[in-house]
C-alpha cells in the first residue's frame, strides 16, 4: 500500500511509528549511557531487521516499541548475544542443560535470538506462529545466524508472551518485565537488573515517542 503523503512523524504503524534507523542508533547509544554500558552502535541490518520486524510483534504503538527494545537490549547484551555466552563456551553442558524430549537428534535449543529463546517446545511455537512449520525445531542454529530470524523469534515471543498485558497496554514498563523474568526480576533477588531495564527505558521512549512519561509499575513497585 501506498505511504505517499504519510507524514512521517504521524505515528501510525505503516511508517513504524515514525521510527527509523536514525532514532534507533540514538536509542541504543543513549540506553548504553543511562546504565554506564559500552554498547556497540548497532548495524544497519540490525536496524532494518527491527523495523521489518516490527509487524511479528502487534506492536501498537511508539510506546510500546521502546518498551520492547529496552527489554531486548537488556537481554541481549546491547544487540551483541544472538546466542548464550556460556552455551558458545560450554555446548556440551548448555546440550544437557536445555535437553527435553522433543528436541530433534543432533539439535540444541539454548538462548537465541535478541529475546535468548530456549527449549525445544518454544523453538517449536515460534516457528510454527512465524511460518507455519518446523523449520527452527529443524534447524535452531539459524535462530542465531539470520538477522532476520534473531529479530523476528524476540518479536513473535513479545507477542505471545507480553503484547496483550493489560499493563503493558496501559505503558507500565514493570509489567513487561514481569511477563519476560517476572519470578527472578521482579519477585526474586535480581530486582537491580530489572530497574536498569526501567533506566534504559527512561532513555529509550523519548526518543521513540517524545512527550510519553514512563511508567515504572508493574514488577518491583
Amino acid at each position: 500500500s501506498s505511504q505517499s503523503g504519510n507524514d512521517s512523524s504521524s505515528g501510525s504503524s505503516g511508517d513504524n511509528f515514525g521510527i527509523t534507523c536514525d532514532k534507533f542508533n540514538d536509542a541504543v547509544s543513549k540506553a548504553s549511557k543511562a546504565i554506564s554500558a559500552n554498547y556497540p552502535a548497532p548495524s544497519s541490518a540490525q536496524c532494518n531487521s527491527f523495523l521489518k520486524g516490527m509487524s511479528k510483534g502487534d506492536i501498537s504503538s511508539a510506546r510500546e516499541a521502546a518498551m520492547f527494545l529496552s527489554n531486548i537490549l537488556w537481554e541481549s547484551d546491547g544487540l551483541r548475544a544472538k546466542e548464550e555466552y556460556d552455551c558458545k563456551d560450554l555446548p556440551d553442558w548448555c546440550a544437557q542443560n536445555y535437553k527435553s524430549t522433543d528436541d530433534k537428534s543432533g539439535q540444541t535449543y539454548w538462548g537465541r535470538g535478541y529475546i535468548q529463546l530456549t527449549w525445544s517446545y518454544n523453538y517449536k511455537a515460534a516457528s510454527e506462529g512465524l511460518y507455519g512449520d518446523d523449520r527452527l525445531l529443524d534447524k535452531p542454529d539459524q535462530v542465531a545466524t539470520d538477522e532476520d530470524t534473531a529479530w523476528a523469534v524476540s518479536f513473535w515471543f513479545w507477542k505471545a508472551n507480553v503484547h496483550s498485558d493489560p499493563g503493558v497496554q496501559q505503558g507500565n514498563f514493570g509489567s513487561s518485565i514481569n511477563k519476560i523474568n517476572g519470578a527472578l526480576e521482579c519477585k526474586g533477588a535480581a530486582q537491580d537488573k530489572a530497574k536498569k531495564r526501567y533506566e534504559m527505558y527512561k532513555a529509550v521512549l523519548p526518543v521513540f515517542a517524545p512527550g510519553e512519561q514512563p511508567k515504572e509499575s508493574g514488577c518491583y513497585n
